[in-house]
């Protein structure tokens, strides 16, 4: 008896953390859109050769990296399914190369070692890209002194 009731405390806690988590990812989709929107109405005044279009370019691809783990966090809480899509991780890696080199920082050789014949993947796009930087952020902590850390989409 005792354990059924602890098990049911725990499932309580659980749903109490996805409720929360849900709330501010709700709220955080919310700012993410004005930032987001705000960067696209920027970007449009902006001649293509303008360097802080670039800057502007990589808070727009940051602010849907993070629209993606708001996603995350809103299908932890049931209240949004994953949406899962046909990838070329190939590609994820190379979108993400720029922000992951800013992750590391400059004493880490940071390597993109794709495989041209990988077959394409069905997940959800903001899912891998968690994965990968995890995977980054490991390999970075486990180099404190600085390195090289390759990355091989076979391992994924």
């Amino acid at each position: 008896m005792r354990q059924t009731e602890e098990q049911l405390l725990q499932s309580q806690k659980l749903e109490s953390v996805g409720q929360l988590a849900g709330g501010i990812a709700h709220d955080f989709n919310n700012l993410l859109t004005v930032i987001n929107g705000f960067t696209a109405l920027a970007m449009n005044d902006l001649p293509r050769e303008d360097p802080v279009r670039n800057n502007l370019e990589e808070v727009k691809k940051a602010g849907d990296r993070a629209a993606s783990l708001t996603r995350q966090l809103l299908a932890f809480s049931r209240k949004q399914v994953l949406q899962p899509e046909i990838l070329n991780l190939d590609s994820v890696v190379t979108e993400m190369e720029k922000m992951l080199r800013r992750v590391i920082g400059e004493n880490i050789d940071l390597r993109a070692v794709l495989e041209p014949k990988l077959g394409s993947v069905k997940a959800d796009p903001g899912q891998i890209e968690q994965i990968v930087l995890n995977l980054v952020v490991n390999a970075r902590d486990s180099m404190p002194s600085g390195g090289c850390t390759n990355r091989r989409m076979r391992g994924l």
